[in-house]
């Protein structure tokens, strides 16, 4: 059986590649789980804690995924803000979520991946201190309860996985190293989205329409005909516009852009916090850095990420310090905040809320935390460690 102090409900928020329980492929391979054991199941059938997984537009910038995320949890329509949609030059109004994932909403366990850090630090701090720059532009009986801010005490842990808190090379070493790296990740992102969200049936008559459009949070994909058969077209401008606006995913998860989100993030007195890290490279006569055995499938992307360095003073630094990773993040990066309090994890029962705390650097990849081609056994290991830590604080 298992032993907890609370049953605050767990909320899994996702990476990069953003779905949950409100998709046809979390059924089959759920993102917290892929080919290994599904952690909401484990979570909610196993364990009797609710259990939710958030899914994200694709594109979708960090303050976005937390507005999305919002929306998800309280129900009602995703408002980005009034603000920021102008000032982004995107719709201010994303999705409906008719039934709220939370009937409820006393205090949640956070577990975050990836990407899904900095959106559930960003949700955190606008839980409580909400977005003066919403509120200058917004009646009060338009805004959304997340700009209003006052709702501290919500959240009782925050667990990052390989989470990305501090910025990272990944996006810049594959424009490097493949020129046109981020164009070709936009359009297939975009395409990815279209088919999530239409399947097979874009090429029926109906989505044959010349010009159909087919959007996906500014950027945009139609319908057109060539030789009578549909084709899906991308509109260029769209793509170029997204990509150098500082609201999207690439620039938001590079160095520039987290920190200048982590210099407006705060770490709250009330909620204890806990971060995990993989590495899967090795220094060569204290030299050169390059994958190791354990990184599997990701030597590819960790040899690109371990390789690059850059100095162009119009562009990030990139050094040797960022060449350890887990296969697609640096490996300091997944460390808790520079400018934040931490120190390693010893004992549960030494932890106290408003401290950031290491778990011991695992030699494993970013996406075997996700369960992929980890023995279910071994996962269930994982997810019920995990979860007799957060759920066994006071």
């Amino acid at each position: 059986m298992f032993e907890h102090k609370n049953e605050y409900p767990v909320i899994l928020i996702p990476g990069v590649v953003a779905y949950g329980e409100n998709t046809k492929a979390h059924k089959v391979f759920p993102y917290f789980g892929l080919t290994s054991t599904g952690w909401q199941r484990v979570i909610s059938d196993s364990m009797g804690v609710e259990c939710h997984t958030v899914s994200f537009e694709l594109l979708s910038s960090i303050w976005d995924r937390a507005c999305e995320l919002y929306a998800q949890l309280v129900g009602g329509t995703v408002d980005y803000g009034a603000a920021h949609s102008a000032k982004y030059g995107h719709k201010r109004y994303g999705k409906t979520y008719d039934k709220p994932m939370l009937t409820a909403w006393t205090k949640v366990n956070l577990i975050a991946h990836g990407f899904g850090a900095p959106v559930a630090r960003l949700f955190i701090e606008l839980l409580y201190n909400g977005s003066q720059e919403e509120r200058d532009v917004t009646p009060a009986n338009e805004i959304s309860g997340l700009f209003k801010g006052g709702m501290g005490g919500k959240v009782h842990s925050l667990v990052t996985i390989a989470g990305i808190n501090e910025g990272i090379s990944t996006a810049e070493a594959f424009e490097g190293r493949f020129p046109g790296a981020k164009t070709a990740l936009t359009k297939a992102a975009t395409v990815a989205d279209v088919l999530v969200k239409y399947g097979s049936s874009f090429v029926d008559p109906y989505y044959q329409k010349d010009g159909m459009p087919l959007t996906q949070h500014g950027v945009s994909a139609y319908i057109a005909k060539e030789d009578d058969k549909p084709k899906l077209k991308f509109n260029e401008d769209a793509i170029f516009t997204y990509l150098h606006r500082n609201d999207n995913i690439f620039y938001d998860m590079g160095p520039w852009g987290m920190s200048q989100l982590n210099a407006k993030l705060n770490t709250f007195e009330d909620i204890y916090y806990f971060s995990y890290s993989g590495e899967v490279t090795s220094t060569i006569a204290g030299k050169v850095t390059v994958p190791n055995l354990k990184a599997k499938a990701t030597l590819p992307i960790s040899a690109v990420i371990s390789t690059f360095e850059n100095y162009l003073p119009e562009s990030p630094v990139i050094t040797k310090e960022n060449a350890d990773n887990d296969g697609f993040v640096n490996t300091n990066s997944t460390l808790p905040p520079i400018n934040e309090e931490a120190t390693q994890f010893k004992d549960i029962s030494r932890c106290i809320p408003g401290v950031w705390y290491q778990m011991p650097i695992e030699k494993r990849t970013h996406f075997s935390f996700m369960g992929l081609l980890v023995r279910p056994d071994r996962f269930m290991d994982e997810i019920y460690d995990i979860m007799a830590l957060i759920c066994n604080l006071e």
